[in-house]
């Protein structure tokens, strides 16, 4: 998408970014007009969006073994408890509280021209979790999806879960308010009607960036004020990791190390602006998304061997000045993507598309949206599975976080409707 400067009032009276940080520095949380999203450039001057053949194109080039007689392939993992302190899930909150003053413009009017805002979001990404903090900021109202077999009937009583007492509301999940089927897009559009007319008051909808490009077709009434979250970029990137694995109570510092060739990647605290190209290629290829950038990192941290070997490793640590306050872990490159296979039929691609538009769906509901009988539908499901493409969560199937790249190379190459991000 274009670049746009990141702080301008919208036409619905909507502030698009947070406040700046200090100095010259963004905030981490930034809300923008959709228009406004800059995936960040490859430093290598290749599309970002190209798909990688090897997650090693992140890695500066190996100078050097710095693990002496222990490889990568030998690097035992963190234990879980030592990766969710040093990578824990992103704190939506601090998002939501962003959010909240890029909205202050239009919570503040008593009656806005637009009664419904919307935040879009890529896959994992946290929009919804974002308006749930949002929500509960100013105790609105929390609308859930309606059942799949509402939907398929377009029953409307699923309209008396919105208050009538003109209370503020939110509905996190637009995407799974509706079905790409014949008999699955009357609630949404009578959804979409109704919000836009005024009809149920005011509220913040979230959706989906895949499920957004698909309802655009259907209902084509443009929303230049929807917002997203502004891309993190490396300097981003790297300070949100770093601010993730050093809380105010940490005593030590940790140097997160290139596995390939031994060099600090990331030392925190932060000693200085500088970002390693590693963040800014990370950054690239994860199109700005910090959930699915976050993934990444916690994959590839690993801890050091139980002994270390005679050589340039233990000399170093041996010469590091004060050591024992410092925590080394290593940064592998030894996580390759998931393979497409080769040689699918279109019922593969079809089957991805239909998970990514509806930002998951149950195994049951999938022949209804395919030319697919139920038995091929689970087989697909399982080969997906089996290659690493899809998997099963609380009954719904979804592409992962670290397949998602991948995905949409494939699915833009055989000229399917992707998102806009």
């Amino acid at each position: 998408m274009k670049a746009k400067k990141n702080t301008h009032t919208n036409g619905a009276g909507v502030s698009s970014s947070a406040s700046k940080g200090r100095g010259s520095e963004p905030d981490l949380w930034e809300f923008v007009p959709l228009s406004g999203y800059e995936v960040p450039a490859q430093t290598t001057g290749k599309a970002a969006d190209n798909a990688w053949s090897s997650f090693k194109r992140i890695f500066m080039p190996m100078e050097e073994a710095s693990l002496s007689g222990a490889g990568e392939n030998e690097l035992p993992h963190l234990p879980q408890t030592r990766l969710q302190q040093l990578v824990p899930s992103p704190d939506w909150s601090s998002a939501a509280a962003a959010l909240d003053g890029a909205l202050q413009e239009w919570t503040a009017v008593p009656e806005p021209d637009r009664p419904v805002q919307f935040l879009i979001g890529q896959p994992y990404n946290g929009h919804a979790e974002i308006i749930r903090h949002w929500a509960g900021r100013h105790r609105a109202e929390l609308i859930a999806s309606p059942a799949y077999e509402q939907i398929l009937a377009g029953n409307l009583r699923w309209f008396d879960n919105w208050p009538s007492s003109g209370q503020l509301w939110v509905l996190p999940n637009l995407e799974h308010c509706y079905l790409r089927h014949a008999h699955g897009l009357k609630l949404i559009r009578q959804l979409l009607a109704r919000a836009e007319s005024g009809q149920l008051g005011r509220g913040l909808i979230g959706c989906d960036s895949w499920a957004w490009a698909y309802l655009q077709r259907i209902w084509p009434v443009p929303r230049p004020d929807a917002l997203t979250l502004q891309a993190f970029d490396g300097p981003r990137l790297a300070r949100f990791l770093a601010a993730m694995a050093n809380p105010p109570t940490a005593r030590r510092r940790i140097r997160f190390r290139n596995a390939a060739n031994g060099s600090d990647i990331l030392v925190v605290p932060l000693e200085n602006d500088q970002v390693r190209s590693e963040f800014h290629q990370l950054a690239a290829h994860c199109r700005g998304n910090l959930g699915i950038a976050v993934q990444y990192w916690r994959k590839r941290l690993r801890a050091a061997p139980a002994e270390e070997k005679s050589g340039k490793m233990e000399k170093t640590a041996t010469e590091q000045p004060g050591s024992p306050d410092e925590e080394w872990v290593w940064v592998t490159n030894m996580l390759p993507e998931p393979a497409l296979p080769s040689g699918e039929d279109e019922d593969f691609s079809q089957t991805l598309h239909a998970l990514m538009l509806h930002a998951g769906l149950p195994a049951s509901i999938l022949p209804q949206l395919l030319p697919l009988p139920p038995h091929r539908c689970m087989a697909l499901l399982f080969r997906l599975r089996n290659a690493v493409l899809a998997h099963s969560c609380d009954g719904r199937w979804s592409v992962p976080g670290l397949a998602c790249a991948s995905v949409r190379s494939l699915l833009r190459s055989r000229d399917y409707l992707i998102d806009s991000f």
